[in-house]
């Protein structure tokens, strides 16, 4: 919106203690719409209290002052829209909107009209039904909205896109999501709600900073110019990442209120910038490997030790490299941890959602939930951790769409087909105008480069949390490699995705990966960490 923008809420004066303890003292805010509001400050500040007040939370109501809110409200059938949209039709019944002032807490029947107009996102709610799809979650909350039914799918489908989850349109149950794309999740039923103000409360709080920059691009795409929407944290980089105009809350009161980085700026120069070694750059572990072995019988040599007492971890959202020359171990490794080959000791673990499933055993379904061992089934290999193949290569009769759709099995109608593609290929860093160029080309018409990059996109169009790259630069040239591994780079930026590179390049791995694992005759020689240099 050009210009200066409307208020949307007042808040004059208002007071709220709980027992004896004054959590806000007089807090006064003009909340503009559509423009993005962070509430900052330190842990028991106030600025929670505040948004749950906004939310119209009971317990929250304050022992003072009041909270006004300024719509465009339908007369004929009651929707609501913030207050610039007063003289334009109601999109329901087509009657003009009016100007209204509501005092909220004390209107109750307009407070209640309201509630269902305002959505939030908690720090550690997910609120998604955890055994149904991810689509299913979304049509669940267009339902509850009344969102005409003939035009439910295509609003899923378009929801999806808006919080960057159409990687993850097949998953059959949301309960083996990630921590970020729960969260997301969280935000695309909020949005089928159609809210006018939401509220996020320390939304990334629990998060590693890779997951949280995804949630953050995910709230500013959806929230920018159609929704008021309004963050607290204590940490400065959120509120940057999010919002033009801040609230420093200390103690219950306003410190400062104006532009989002001055003031950060003075929160920062007042208080001391919080260390950045107080959050995790990544998240925690998916892959835990316990002094795993694979040794087998050779006729020359005797028994061989592909694999000897191998011990490491690998976090979620890492692009962690295993290096080796040829015979070192690092294939034999990875086939472990994709479940192809069965160990000979030790154990492999990878973590799906808050499950540890043991890959290290044939056909073991064997997973660990809050520390007990149960039973399970292998299909979880197919779902979360997907593997790329030096040998593989496109089939060489099908076009680029046909790869990466019919070629591989992808059930689903073709619309949604097409919006996945689009999303993948632009995740792997194709611009639209390139895709439109090579959707109908043979693997012949495309460059080593370009083979490899939808190699990569064909592996991610199949959802894996997952993915294990087996050289996948080959013998290409340096340029070549260059664009992989930015197309490695912008994957997990974009998708989220852990990656697992192994490769004799050491190179290539070194400007790729966050850390590396060094292999020699079966063993890890050293784990270096490139984000330290």
């Amino acid at each position: 919106m050009d210009g200066e923008k409307e208020t949307f809420i007042e808040v004059r004066n208002v007071s709220k203690k709980f027992e004896d303890k004054v959590v806000l003292k007089n807090v006064s805010l003009d909340i503009k719409e559509l423009e993005p509001l962070g509430l900052l400050g330190k842990s028991g500040a106030g600025k929670s209290v505040l948004l749950r007040m906004l939310r119209g939370t009971d317990e929250y109501a304050p022992d003072s002052g009041e909270v006004i809110f300024r719509l465009a409200y339908c007369p004929t059938c009651t929707w609501i829209e913030g207050p610039s949209r007063v003289g334009e039709k109601c999109p329901k019944c087509g009657t003009e909107f009016e100007f209204k002032e509501v005092n909220f807490w004390q209107d109750m029947d307009m407070k209640r009209t309201l509630k269902s107009a305002i959505a939030i996102m908690l720090q550690r709610s997910f609120a998604l039904y955890s055994d149904e799809s991810v689509i299913w979650n979304i049509l669940e909350a267009l339902e509850r909205s009344k969102y005409p039914k003939s035009k439910r799918m295509k609003k899923v489908y378009e929801i999806l896109e808006s919080v960057k989850m159409l990687h993850r349109v097949n998953m059959p149950d949301t309960r083996d999501l990630s921590g970020g794309e729960k969260q997301r999740m969280v935000l695309a039923r909020q949005l089928a709600l159609a809210p006018i103000l939401l509220l996020a409360d320390e939304p990334t709080g629990t998060l590693d900073h890779v997951t949280a920059k995804v949630v953050h691009r995910a709230l500013v795409d959806t929230t920018r110019g159609g929704t008021t929407f309004l963050v607290t944290s204590h940490w400065p980089y959120v509120i940057r990442d999010l919002t033009e105009e801040a609230v420093w809350f200390d103690k219950g009161e306003i410190v400062e209120y104006g532009d989002t980085e001055k003031v950060v700026s003075d929160f920062e120069k007042e208080v001391g910038e919080i260390e950045r070694e107080e959050y995790k750059k990544f998240g925690d572990p998916v892959i835990r490997i316990e002094r795993l072995k694979k040794y087998y019988l050779s006729a020359s040599r005797g028994v061989v030790k592909a694999v000897d007492d191998v011990s490491f971890d690998i976090n979620e959202h890492e692009i962690f490299g295993v290096v080796g020359h040829s015979g070192a171990g690092k294939t034999s490794l990875m086939r472990i941890v994709s479940h192809l080959d069965a160990g000979s000791g030790g154990t492999v673990w990878v973590r799906v959602g808050d499950r540890w499933y043991e890959a290290s055993k044939e056909d073991s379904g064997t997973f660990v939930k809050d520390g007990v061992i149960q039973g399970g089934t292998t299909e979880w290999k197919d779902y979360f951790v997907g593997t790329l193949h030096q040998e593989y290569s496109l089939i060489p009769k099908l076009s680029v769409w046909d790869n990466l759709t019919h070629g591989i099995g992808l059930n689903m109608s073709e619309d949604l087909a097409k919006m996945k593609v689009k999303f993948v290929l632009n995740g792997v860093g194709f611009a639209d105008d390139e895709i439109a160029e090579i959707l109908p080309k043979s693997h012949q018409e495309l460059s080593v480069g370009e083979k490899q990059r939808i190699l990569i996109a064909q592996l991610l169009m199949k959802e894996p949390n997952i993915a294990v790259l087996d050289e996948p630069t080959g013998t290409m040239d340096p340029v070549t490699k260059k664009y992989v591994g930015e197309t490695i780079i912008r994957a997990r930026e974009n998708l989220g995705i852990t990656f697992v590179i192994v490769t004799h390049d050491l190179e290539f791995a070194e400007k790729v990966c966050d850390r590396i694992a060094k292999m020699d005759m079966g063993k890890v020689t050293e784990i270096e960490d490139l984000r330290e240099q």
